[in-house]
């Protein structure tokens, strides 16, 4: 009896120790500066756009986004996450007058550098927000009357070369190496130049994408 009681109390320890180890190599992984690549898809449309004193509200387009980041501990649970990011941002729009349909459809390419600041609820989760900038990279556009190309346009000079914004989002971590990330994104500034006037035409949507941490 006095055995079984000698290996049961062994085997409580080692438990215990096991559990400790684990808890402080958990620990010892998120106190890491650490870096990744990520890529996946975005839900972006563009506002308002003004026609003859009337809003028309474009339809969201479906763009594709990859990129590097870091992870960049600050203690207390907190953590610096900048990110440079390829994202295809965009929007549709399709309206219906006097029996003839014209349809408009845009793709944006821009490089994001979101500056964000992080916070770890718990070793899985981190909950993020902060500031980004854009810069323009190409566009391409092409409008359509009754599904006939009317137009096609790839100049730039009308869109605005960089734009200040912020993103807010969730990061889980599936593995110590793979996570997913959640976020919104909008801009401040119109995607347009000053002398167009369209103030309400800014980017904003929804992305998730998968991450691999290095």
């Amino acid at each position: 009896m006095k055995k079984l009681f000698i290996i049961g109390l062994g085997l409580t320890v080692s438990s215990f120790a096991f559990k400790a180890n684990a808890q402080t190599s958990q620990s010892a992984a998120n106190d890491q500066i650490r870096f990744g690549i990520r890529a996946g898809a975005n839900l972006m449309n563009m506002g308002k756009f003004q026609f003859a004193d009337k809003d028309y509200a474009t339809d969201s387009k479906v763009g594709f986004q990859a990129g590097i980041y870091a992870d960049l501990p600050l203690g207390s649970g907190f953590a610096f996450l900048p990110e440079a990011m390829f994202i295809q941002k965009g929007a549709k729009l399709s309206e219906s007058v006097a029996g003839n349909t014209a349809d408009f459809d845009t793709k944006v390419s821009y490089i994001d550098i979101p500056v964000l600041i992080g916070y770890k609820a718990t070793p899985e989760l981190t909950v993020f927000a902060g500031p980004q900038v854009s810069f323009l990279l190409s566009q391409k556009s092409t409008g359509l009357v009754n599904d006939n190309a009317q137009t096609e346009s790839t100049d730039t000079k009308n869109f605005s070369k960089s734009l200040a914004g912020a993103a807010v989002g969730l990061g889980y971590s599936i593995s110590p190496n793979i996570n997913v990330n959640a976020r919104y994104m909008m801009d401040f500034q119109k995607a347009l130049k000053d002398d167009v006037n369209q103030d309400k035409i800014k980017n904003k949507g929804f992305a998730l994408s998968l991450g691999y941490s290095f």
